[in-house]
């Protein structure tokens, strides 16, 4: 009788497990659904509104079809919601970059970190594909999930076999990094903290890593020839995270001033100029010039 009862006991418990592991396989259907036509959506608003934009950086065009990207249309919700979204913004950086790129060597790569939502990283790997240097691979580097997601679609659009991307920010620290709440309309603008709670939605919590780390794993391969950076007071921490890097390739840098500040170790407030830079970049590096909004600096 007590073998029977125990037995009884022993099923219902069994019973209560498989419907709670249903329950749980059900849940994670719905949410897997929702998401997946939530992609369809995204990849119909495309479809229905792409339009061809042209590009700014190729010069001496002999066909002016070479010159269109296939882009996502200005007056979609999607680049209302994602500013800045057009290829001629920052246009004297861009312009820099890529020019400097036409005289690397061989093989070599571009790391474009706070890459939003490719408006650098696409039309740079367009302009060197025009010509004719698609041996130079440009990384294309963003936390933001739905971002890479869209470089992605709009790299395979494009056929921009020499753009890569990856989904990771670029820190002193590999850890997991929490997005701070957005001011205004401009999602290029996001900054984010080192993640101490769980409060955060999972959209919002990202992979953080060292460049270097990205350098000893192989994920990038190639001879480093420039590094931009535009990532909302993080350059300090982005660069301390690549210094090995920066020191054994000597790139060509690019990073964003916009008169932000940044704190020292002893919680000193510095304008983000180029004596800024010059404290924790390798020896040997020289300030060279403005333009637009970022400081260039060479290895002399």
């Amino acid at each position: 009788m007590f073998i029977i009862k125990k037995n009884k006991k022993i099923c219902i418990l069994l019973c209560i497990i498989i419907i709670l592991i249903l329950i749980i396989l059900c849940i994670n259907k719905f949410f897997i659904i929702e998401k997946f036509e939530n992609a369809i959506d995204t990849i119909n608003e495309f479809e229905k509104n792409s339009e061809n934009h042209k590009n700014p950086y190729i010069k001496n065009e002999t066909n002016n079809d070479l010159n269109d990207v296939i882009w996502q249309n200005l007056d979609s919700d999607f680049m209302k919601k994602n500013w800045p979204n057009t290829f001629d913004f920052d246009y004297d950086i861009k312009e820099d970059i890529i020019n400097k790129a036409l005289t690397l060597p061989q093989n070599s790569c571009i790391i474009d970190c706070g890459a939003h939502i490719g408006d650098g990283s696409v039309s740079i790997a367009h302009a060197l594909k025009y010509h004719k240097r698609e041996d130079i691979i440009v990384y294309a580097i963003d936390p933001s999930k739905f971002k890479c997601d869209f470089i992605n679609f709009i790299k395979n659009k494009n056929d921009l076999n020499n753009l890569r991307v990856l989904n990771y920010g670029l820190s002193n620290v590999n850890s997991e990094y929490k997005r701070l709440e957005q001011s205004g309309e401009n999602t290029g603008g996001w900054e984010w903290a080192l993640n101490d709670t769980t409060t955060n939605k999972d959209d919002d919590i990202n992979k953080f890593i060292k460049l270097d780390d990205l350098i000893n794993n192989n994920i990038i391969k190639e001879t480093i020839g420039i590094i931009h950076l535009d990532v909302e007071g993080m350059e300090k921490n982005a660069i301390q995270g690549g210094f090995e890097t920066i020191e054994k390739y000597k790139p060509y840098l690019s990073f964003e001033n916009n008169n932000k500040t940044g704190q020292d170790e002893n919680g000193k407030n510095h304008s983000l100029n180029n004596e800024y830079y010059l404290e924790f970049l390798p020896k040997g590096y020289k300030y060279l010039y403005n333009k637009g909004e970022n400081n260039i600096f060479n290895y002399e």
